[in-house]
């Protein structure tokens, strides 16, 4: 069967699981996470979960690239470099593969988190290359219709 070309989720709907922290990465508190999946693409490389957690401070460790958008509640997040950000409600953030982070909950936190496996260099390195001369031909195709 074909993958669906349009996927709806409805947040209400969602059935959360458990999703227990790394025992290892637990700094303070005893955050309760779960998690539900929300949607994924046909060849899986790229997903979306609705994600929250209780109270509590860990160390997160991103093994993919992953957007997130905080629904509910809030945390606080620095990075290695010491920058920290106060996620609320509405803001979006996006963390990269091999980004290693501190998250602090206050009380609890509610996402909606955009998840992709990393693509091997040679292929962001094709498409870097597609994406260029995509903009060289737009550029073109312009000067030639204001000609």
């Amino acid at each position: 069967m074909a993958h669906p070309p349009v996927v709806q989720a409805v947040l209400a709907a969602a059935t959360l699981k458990p999703a227990p922290i790394n025992p290892a990465w637990i700094i303070d508190g005893d955050p309760v996470a779960r998690i539900a999946s929300l949607s994924a693409s046909a060849d899986g490389s790229a997903w979306t979960d609705l994600w929250e957690c209780t109270a509590g401070e860990f160390h997160w460790h991103y093994e993919i690239n992953e957007t997130i958008h905080v629904l509910d509640g809030g945390a606080i997040v620095t990075d290695r470099d010491g920058v920290v950000w106060d996620l609320k409600p509405g803001d979006v953030i996006r963390f990269l593969v091999g980004t290693k982070a501190h998250w602090r909950i206050p009380s609890y936190v509610r996402k909606v988190a955009f998840c992709s496996e990393p693509l091997p260099s040679s292929i962001t390195t094709l498409l870097r290359a597609r994406n260029r001369v995509r903009n060289i031909a737009g550029r073109l195709m312009g000067r030639a219709a204001n000609a």
